[in-house]
């Protein structure tokens, strides 16, 4: 077997079992607000304790890191990123785009990286010196330059140091329109698919990204943080954007026009 063709299995198999939890509860979890006024679920909770479980009985030296319960970033060298349900507000409000995400990163860098749209029953996966696959079907991002009328998805809000609203008058002008997902890895779904050619959204946190680039630059795309530079799972970058290699430079021209001095 190729390099981390078990590892890429087993979150395979993973992301089927939490999709379950997932698509069990969707009309029934009990929302509860947390410190920072984001919803958390009871399934939210499930399924992040069943990644930590599976991964300790199945790779005892590997480490967890994810949004509920083991936020402390570790020094293994092998360490599972996951985001049990990510966009926590439309499942909670039982809106049907809420992804599983898992990736793991061998010195911070992924190597395997799947997610799951547990409604439609979409397996998206790559890893390390492999194409990115929809369903067992090869993805590439869209190419070619912006046509009049195509979407840009994902709305750069969130930070003071961002004018949105140059930004939509920048996307306006262009002739292109803007639409919005609350869920940045189904967002990413849509560029890595071949479905919408650029997404520019807030960078968030290491789970929100980390399967998500992954998938994204496997299947051709780039993915960049404000700078410009290539987008990490650590680190501190504000912006998450991604896009085929044919508008990166006008969709980056954009973000530079409206990020503050």
């Amino acid at each position: 077997m190729g390099d981390f063709d078990i590892e890429l299995e087993f979150a395979k198999q993973l992301a089927l079992k939490a999709g379950e939890i997932i698509a069990k509860n969707f009309l029934h979890s009990t929302i509860t607000t947390k410190l920072n006024l984001t919803p958390v679920t009871e399934t939210d909770l499930a399924v992040s304790k069943l990644v930590i479980s599976e991964v300790k009985k199945n790779f005892p030296s590997h480490e967890v890191f994810d949004e509920e319960f083991q936020h402390e970033k570790h020094d293994a060298e092998y360490l599972w990123v996951c985001d049990p349900v990510d966009g926590t507000i439309p499942f909670s409000h039982h809106i049907p785009t809420s992804m599983f995400s898992l990736a793991l990163c061998k010195n911070n860098e992924p190597v395997v990286a799947v997610t799951y749209d547990p409604f439609m029953k979409r397996s998206l996966y790559t890893k390390s010196d492999s194409p990115s696959y929809i369903n067992n079907n090869e993805i590439r991002v869209k190419s070619g330059k912006f046509i009049p009328g195509e979407f840009i998805y994902g709305i750069p809000y969130w930070n003071a140091e961002f004018d949105t609203n140059k930004y939509f008058n920048l996307i306006s002008e262009k002739k292109l329109r803007v639409s919005y997902v609350e869920s940045i890895v189904y967002q990413s779904m849509l560029i890595a698919s071949g479905i919408s050619k650029a997404l520019v959204i807030v960078a968030a946190n290491p789970w929100d990204r980390a399967a998500a680039k992954m998938i994204i630059e496997n299947a051709g795309g780039i993915c960049t943080d404000e700078n410009d530079k290539r987008l990490t799972v650590f680190g501190n970058p504000q912006y998450f954007i991604a896009t085929n290699k044919e508008v990166h430079e006008e969709v980056m021209e954009i973000v530079k026009k409206c990020l503050h001095e």
